[in-house]
């Protein structure tokens, strides 16, 4: 433990010859070390409920003066904020060692066959394990707000294209018939239906554009057909019309071979950050630049706008950078994300393809 940060220790112990054996094991094993011991229940709540406190592991002792069994356990592991609380007793009770686990403890260990290595290897494994825990705890959280953010933006998009649908192709179609309904009376009054026709084939025309640009837009065909590249470039000029933000496309170098799931998921990091920008950048100025080797790929997204407030840049579950973030980490890549007011925001990914999975490992 040398060099690191002194291990936080309460252990809630009535028996002052217990305590002094506890503390002579810890002391034994571990160097850096700062213990607090609680007499009974109302001074470990005290402890806990201290804001100044943080403590790595507690130890307690099933019989107090004032609360002994389940319901001390219970009140300890709900005051003890995901602190690994290690159990020692003195009663060789196996089904109610087992209960204690179930009802949040770390570990249960007896008394009578405790030693400063068993003790310090319990409370290792126990810190192990609440960070294994956490981190999936917090993957689980996640995995839930991506998959709440990914039904909303299906749903955003969905009510975007029936709105396009409705409002443009319908209308086109509606002029489309309403010409055809001319044609057919001026063919049976034998008036020049010449210009009937040409109208006709110019609303075709439109429609058959609204229909490129609504496909276009759910699936660049470019990406299919050209590239990464080409369909990046075409996002960053739809992007610049749309909004009237200037906005410049550079590539350079190779683009390595990527296969065509790893394209998708950079398109889509693109266009969300694109996306962001225009929500929320207050921008004038985008620039979009791919470099790259036969092994990297980097993708640099770069506005002068008003940046991203740090409590939203700190927030692993914020929607816009949840949705890029999970996307990186389904292709390997790293996703690396600055911003300030003064200098506006870069977001930078690095996508490894020489055949290494993650690039963050």
């Amino acid at each position: 433990m040398s060099g690191k940060s002194p291990l936080s220790i309460l252990v809630i112990e009535d028996n002052p010859g217990d305590f002094e054996l506890i503390e002579e094991f810890l002391h034994e094993q571990i160097g850096a070390l700062v213990i607090t011991r609680a007499q009974n229940y109302k001074e470990a709540k005290a402890s806990l409920t201290r804001e100044k406190i943080v403590f790595n592991v507690i130890l307690l002792d099933l019989s107090l003066p004032d609360k002994t069994g389940s319901e001390l356990i219970k009140e300890i592991v709900q005051e003890s904020d995901n602190v690994p609380v290690i159990v020692l007793t003195g009663y060789d009770d196996f089904a109610f060692g087992a209960k204690s686990i179930s009802l949040g403890v770390s570990d249960y260990i007896l008394k009578d066959e405790l030693t400063a290595l068993t003790l310090y290897k319990t409370i290792i494994y126990s810190l192990e394990r609440r960070k294994i825990i956490s981190s999936l705890e917090e993957s689980e959280k996640r995995v839930r707000s991506f998959a709440k953010q990914l039904s909303e933006v299906v749903e955003e998009e969905r009510a975007r294209i029936a709105r396009e649908i409705h409002d443009e192709f319908g209308q086109q179609l509606s002029g489309i018939k309403m010409s055809l309904s001319a044609l057919k009376k001026g063919a049976a009054s034998q008036i020049d239906v010449e210009p009937i026709i040409e109208t006709i084939v110019n609303e075709v025309n439109h429609s058959i554009q609204s229909l490129r640009q609504i496909s276009n837009e759910l699936r660049p065909a470019l990406l299919d057909k050209l590239g990464l590249l080409a369909a990046i470039e075409w996002l960053v000029n739809e992007f610049g019309k749309k909004t009237g933000i200037d906005s410049h496309f550079g590539a350079n170098g190779i683009q390595p071979a990527i296969i065509k799931d790893v394209e998708i998921n950079i398109f889509r990091i693109c266009q969300e950050a694109l996306t962001n920008i225009t929500k929320h950048a207050c921008a004038t100025l985008v620039n979009v630049t791919i470099s790259g080797n036969e092994d990297m790929l980097n993708v640099k997204i770069t506005d002068n706008g008003k940046g991203i407030n740090a409590g939203i840049l700190r927030d692993p579950l914020s929607m816009g950078l949840l949705n890029m973030r999970e996307r990186s980490n389904l292709i390997g890549a790293a996703l690396h994300v600055s911003s300030s007011a003064e200098a506006g925001t870069i977001i930078e990914l690095i996508v490894n393809t020489n055949g290494k999975e993650n690039i963050n490992s």
